[in-house]
């Protein structure tokens, strides 16, 4: 009996353990937007006309990456803002 309740209590704090907080989601989802966004910026916005004429469909790639990374990041904050209340 006392070995079922360590194998259940064990896999319950493992089971815990790999969830994250929506904070920490958060933190994580920012993180990845701003090193997208970064490059996205470097690639598509700062460059030179000639370099952008040719990375068109590149910079479409790219936006279809972190648009919908920002949406995540707008519903997470959300999530959080409601629970506060």
């Amino acid at each position: 009996m006392r070995k079922a309740a360590a194998i259940i209590v064990a896999f319950a704090v493992l089971t815990l353990a790999g969830c994250k907080s929506k904070q920490d989601q958060l933190v994580e989802l920012n993180t990845q937007f701003d090193a997208l966004n970064s490059q996205y910026q470097k690639d598509c916005i700062l460059a030179p006309v000639e370099v952008l004429l040719r990375t068109q469909e590149q910079c479409k790639t790219q936006r279809k990456k972190i648009d919908p990374l920002g949406q995540k990041i707008f519903d997470l904050q959300a999530e959080l803002t409601a629970s506060k209340r």
